[in-house]
């Protein structure tokens, strides 16, 4: 979606590796205790090298089935397999990490597309709409992460007011800002954190360009209010 406002998504499945590694080690664990168990009841050296065979055979077959999943294969030479490249790494650097979704968009607006992730923190009391962006580079016809961008939590995307918002708050605080494209770079041009305050809310208020702080007590909440941060999130 390439539209004013961009939201994120909830992950609703879980990893096929991981599963597979779950049962992996539970089934070797299990062959391994039975194997004990029935081999101290076994009377006889024929009993006992009959059940070791077969044991054997079982874990060879749990081995080859739960075997890693082969390395696919990535042709780097198109933007499309440079971005595929990125996905892969990107599941398989973080187990905990999983993408909802990748999407295309121009974030420097030079007329060509960047690179989006889009995924679901796992740790946090907070919404955790969380994102990788990398950036096109035209001199190396390639992307490059944007730790500025990547930092960025719960983003909402004004393309067309050139800004991003974003934030966290957990249930005791938290913070955010808003970020605005000024002389070819993106730039915070307001950031702000806020304290629970036992329900009672204190908002700080930051323009870094300005040099002006400004403190609001106002009902604390987990997603900010308009006036203090413009965002397309909820709950």
């Amino acid at each position: 979606m390439l539209a004013d406002s961009f939201r994120f998504q909830k992950p609703t499945n879980a990893k096929p590796e991981t599963v597979m590694r779950h049962f992996k080690t539970t089934m070797k664990l299990t062959i391994l205790i039975l194997s004990f168990i029935f081999l101290t009841n076994c009377n006889s050296t024929e009993q006992k090298e009959l059940v070791e065979k077969s044991i054997t055979t079982v874990i060879d077959t749990v081995e080859e089935i739960a075997a890693p999943i082969p390395q696919i294969k990535i042709d780097t030479t198109t933007l499309n397999g440079k971005r595929e490249y990125i996905l892969n790494w990107f599941e398989t650097s973080e187990p905990r990490r999983y993408p909802d979704f990748d999407t295309l968009m121009d974030l420097t607006y030079d007329g060509h597309k960047d690179y989006v992730i889009g995924y679901y923190g796992s740790t946090g009391t907070g919404i955790k709409n969380r994102m990788q962006v990398f950036l096109y580079n035209k001199n190396i016809d390639n992307y490059i992460l944007d730790s500025t961008l990547s930092d960025v939590a719960n983003p909402t995307f004004y393309i067309g007011k050139r800004k991003i918002t974003g934030f966290y708050i957990g249930g005791g605080g938290g913070g955010g800002h808003k970020l605005e494209w000024v002389k070819n770079k993106w730039v915070k041009t307001k950031t702000f954190t806020v304290d629970n305050d036992n329900g009672k809310g204190l908002w700080i208020i930051h323009y870094p360009l300005k040099h002006k702080t400004d403190t609001i007590h106002r009902e604390f909440q987990m997603i900010p209010p308009d006036e203090i941060l413009e965002t397309d999130i909820k709950e």
